[in-house]
């Protein structure tokens, strides 16, 4: 959960109509409308990877490929879970300040309270609100707290880096549960499905918050395990013996596919 260290923020949050929400940006997404504006302010230390921490990524975001380049939103962008691995293009114009030029963020936390003041809001990590400056004014800019700024959703692209799976740590032989990360084009997933170890009868998972699934097992339903993840544009892949045998709780692995 985040907050602005400049602006202390309240433990309240709003809760929004996911629905519709979900069509809006997911239209803005599609068409192509343009940047939009919006308020901008960051948290942690003015160097920092901020966090992963309500989408389940914990420090997951300080690495490649997201490398500190995450932000908190508000609940028209968070979503109640629904928008964590969502990727917007920011960029702010307030002079002498702000380049102008657009940086590329993945939502990966919440930003509650006094964020939903405003329809959208962003609280981005130190490292990545300091990339919407001017050379040698990232400081100057920080110390400002907040900026109006301009965001669009785009499409994701982490390059050669495969979907990952981060073990929940409370798993156990009759309850499984990971949090799904690194998603190229959508970001986020529509619905996902496991299967045990030498079949093909994938069982649906249940999203219980952040980018975290879960299903219902017992001891028989054991790995290597595969996943059938579907985007929300229906795009559909097989993570084939993602999840080892000898898996770990807390620990993260990687496929062999992406979108």
């Amino acid at each position: 959960m985040a907050f602005n260290l400049q602006n202390p923020f309240s433990n309240l949050i709003v809760v929004c109509s996911i629905s519709s929400l979900l069509a809006s940006h997911f239209e803005l997404f599609v068409n192509g409308d343009g940047f939009s504006p919006a308020l901008g302010t960051w948290y942690g230390n003015p160097k920092g990877a901020g966090s992963g921490g309500a989408c389940g990524w914990a420090n997951d975001v300080q690495s490649p490929p997201l490398s500190s380049m995450i932000a908190a939103g508000n609940s028209r962008i968070f979503l109640n879970g629904k928008g964590c691995g969502n990727c917007y293009q920011i960029k702010c114009s307030r002079t002498p300040y702000c380049s102008g030029n657009p940086i590329t963020v993945t939502i990966s936390d919440q930003c509650p309270g006094k964020c939903n003041d405003v329809p959208f809001h962003f609280d981005l990590s130190g490292t990545a609100f300091g990339a919407l400056a001017n050379p040698g004014q990232a400081d100057n800019l920080r110390k400002l707290g907040q900026v109006d700024i301009q965001y669009q959703r785009v499409a994701c692209n982490y390059g050669g880096t495969k979907i990952a799976f981060k073990i929940a740590k409370g798993t156990n032989p009759n309850w499984f549960a990971t949090a799904i990360e690194f998603l190229n084009g959508d970001g986020g997933l529509g619905s996902v499905e496991i299967a045990p170890s030498g079949s093909q009868g994938f069982v649906p998972m249940k999203n219980i918050w952040g980018a975290v699934w879960q299903a219902d097992i017992n001891p028989s339903f054991h790995g290597p395990f595969s996943f059938k993840l579907t985007s929300p544009t229906n795009k559909v892949v097989i993570a084939q013996n993602a999840v080892p045998a000898g898996f770990a709780a807390g620990q993260t692995y990687f496929s062999n596919v992406n979108f």
